[in-house]
């Protein structure tokens, strides 16, 4: 019986051929299931790819409007809600969070600015007062986010904020606009746009989710398991065991939880990220864009020991997730092999998303291809 064909549509710009080669690759040889990559330059989509399957019996070919959850890619995106509204001057970066979120001004936060937490450097990686499942109670966050105690001298330690940075940026872009991140998305930030990135969706989202194949040994979710760890004591509002259960609940997909559950897909992420390559791309203006992707460190962070740079809202190019070939390239990887960036000196944009979470704790084999393609095409 002969095997069936492989599946992958959209388009490919010839002279970014290598990319549609390694995408195939991906599926063919290095285990994805299923899969989107896009690239933006100058302006102008290069590739737009979609192949393999949404769910794991093999039998739903994904789609071009295919969505799935692309994990921590969606702090770089809460990111670009607070600078949005540096540039709506309706925040300013190093202003004291409290003077937008006078509750927070306890135990030790009144002068922690709203750069601070945006560099990862606010000392707030846990919600201690938060119990067990307790990801999707708003207020019960909120209220342990006030009485928390930084953990060290806010400024002094990089830390990766993995669990706590989304829901600090929600309920500050809140305050400040009288919406939820989410919908603030939906309203100002991409729906004018007609970008598909979504923090909380409706029914007929998530009719378009895929399933999400999980890996054995993940590092990270091996880290949210160890109670010895950092990571645990992070996480432990969210309800994990088992993970796959945990990524396609309704009541993850539905809800909003802006570390970790954004749904999008390749093309989302190369325009949004393509638009903030290009001076006057139209969501944050180039003077706010170039301060906020000055290197804030350099360093081993506390979270998961491992060796970071970080600006003041993005992950930059560093040895652990691979940017290209730039320096200044930002942006912000998710668990398992999700990226996404932007190279502002190429005027590129990338984005890279898959349903299976691969064990491991950088790019891992698929995306670091695309982008060693997409470098090589330029």
């Amino acid at each position: 019986m002969p095997a069936t064909p492989l599946h992958i549509a959209g388009f490919c710009d010839p002279d970014f051929a290598l990319v549609k080669h390694t995408f195939t690759d991906n599926l063919q040889q290095r285990g994805e299931l299923g899969a989107s990559v896009s690239v933006m330059h100058k302006g102008k989509i290069v590739v737009d790819l979609w192949g393999g399957y949404q769910d794991i019996a093999q039998t739903k070919p994904w789609e071009k409007d295919t969505l799935v959850c692309v994990m921590s890619v969606s702090k770089g995106i809460a990111s670009i809600c607070l600078l949005a509204l540096a540039d709506q001057n309706k925040i300013n970066l190093d202003d004291p969070i409290a003077n937008y979120w006078p509750e927070f001004a306890q135990a030790g936060k009144e002068n922690i600015t709203i750069r601070c937490l945006l560099a990862q450097l606010a000392g707030l990686p846990v919600a201690d007062a938060a119990p067990e499942n307790s990801l999707f109670q708003q207020d019960v966050l909120v209220k342990a986010f006030e009485v928390q105690t930084p953990l060290w001298e806010p400024g002094s330690t990089p830390c990766y904020h993995s669990f706590s940075y989304g829901p600090l940026c929600q309920h500050i872009v809140e305050r400040v606009t009288g919406k939820t991140l989410g919908t603030f998305l939906r309203e100002d930030l991409f729906g004018p746009r007609g970008i598909e990135f979504y923090v909380g969706l409706t029914t007929e989202e998530e009719s378009r989710c895929t399933e999400i194949l999980v890996d054995e040994n993940v590092p990270s979710i091996n880290g949210m398991r160890d109670d010895s760890s950092l990571l645990a004591k992070a996480w432990r509002p969210a309800p994990l065991d088992p993970p796959e259960a945990f990524f396609q609940n309704s009541e993850f997909r539905r809800g909003e939880f802006a570390s970790a559950n954004g749904h999008s897909n390749a093309r989302a992420l190369a325009k949004i990220y393509g638009a903030l390559s290009q001076e006057g791309g139209g969501i944050i203006n180039n003077t706010l864009l170039e301060d906020a992707i000055v290197e804030q460190w350099n360093a081993v962070e506390k979270m998961t020991n491992r060796h970071f740079r970080y600006s003041s809202g993005f992950m930059l190019n560093n040895r652990h997730f691979s940017l290209g070939e730039n320096d200044r390239s930002f942006g912000h990887p998710g668990l398992g092999g999700a990226i996404a960036f932007a190279d502002p000196d190429e005027n590129l944009g990338f984005g890279y998303c898959g349903n299976r979470i691969h064990a491991v704790d950088n790019n891992g084999p698929c995306g670091k291809a695309l982008i060693d393609a997409v470098y090589k095409s330029l």
